[in-house]
């Protein structure tokens, strides 16, 4: 993508643009055309957007409201090569029950840090995070990129698409629960073609309303994998607090 792009909805159906954040607003520069995944959070009545510079590293932009206008603080990226033993893109943001931030972030193996008050520095160095029995949609063993932290019922859910895993400690470890997108959960005329239907999902969680929802890509409609519209499903948790299978119908 060449830019990016928010939009608002007071219902979860219709939805209204309200800005768009083009690289040149920041320290990638003009005519920068990977513009990848995203996070954002609120703290202290301002506005924190974390983005992916390719697959190389994450900035941060601020803002007073959640549509901008929005300025690069740092004036380079957050989260730099080499910064961990793993790619320093698609952030995912959480703060903790204490109010503690942090941002999670690699592809195949996952690390986590803690984020300074300021929300645009660290307060420490990234600490690996073990998947006990991982699995993801390039089979066994395998993890997948666009990790992302919520918390629920004293749980921590580290989840990677439409995968995730459960600890009941921020740093692990993580068991694995497998996927809650399975092939017989989904409408026929929803399937991927030459995918598996768990492929590629750079899934995450948000309660609304009283709801816990789902947000994943989908390219069932287009089935270009570089071309995704989002889907956002209702789920409901078990009493062990496992995320019961997904219906997309």
């Amino acid at each position: 993508m060449e830019d990016w792009w928010i939009w608002s909805s007071g219902n979860l159906r219709t939805w209204k643009h309200e800005c768009t954040l083009r690289p040149e607003t920041t320290y990638m520069g003009a005519g920068f055309a990977s513009c990848w995944a995203t996070d954002a959070a609120e703290r202290n009545g301002r506005y924190y957007w974390y983005l992916s510079e390719g697959s190389r590293r994450t900035g941060v932009v601020v803002s007073d409201t959640p549509t901008g206008p929005w300025r690069d603080p740092l004036g380079g990226p957050l989260l730099d090569e080499g910064l961990a033993p793993s790619g320093a893109y698609d952030p995912g943001v959480f703060v903790d029950a204490d109010g503690a931030p942090y941002i999670v972030f690699g592809v195949w193996d996952y690390y986590l840090a803690r984020l300074g008050e300021d929300m645009i520095s660290l307060a420490g160095p990234p600490r690996k995070l073990t998947v006990l029995d991982p699995e993801g949609p390039y089979g066994a063993g395998k993890l997948d990129d666009k990790p992302y932290l919520h918390m629920r019922g004293g749980l921590y859910y580290l989840s990677w698409g439409c995968f995730y895993a459960i600890s009941d400690k921020l740093h692990g470890p993580y068991e694995c629960q497998g996927s809650i997108i399975r092939e017989e959960s989904v409408a026929e005329h929803l399937r991927y073609v030459g995918r598996p239907i768990t492929f590629d999902r750079h899934g995450s969680f948000f309660e609304w309303r009283g709801q816990w929802c789902f947000a994943c890509n989908d390219m069932s409609q287009t089935g270009d994998e570089h071309f995704r519209d989002t889907s956002i499903c209702p789920i409901r948790y078990s009493s062990a607090g496992l995320i019961e299978p997904v219906l997309i119908r």
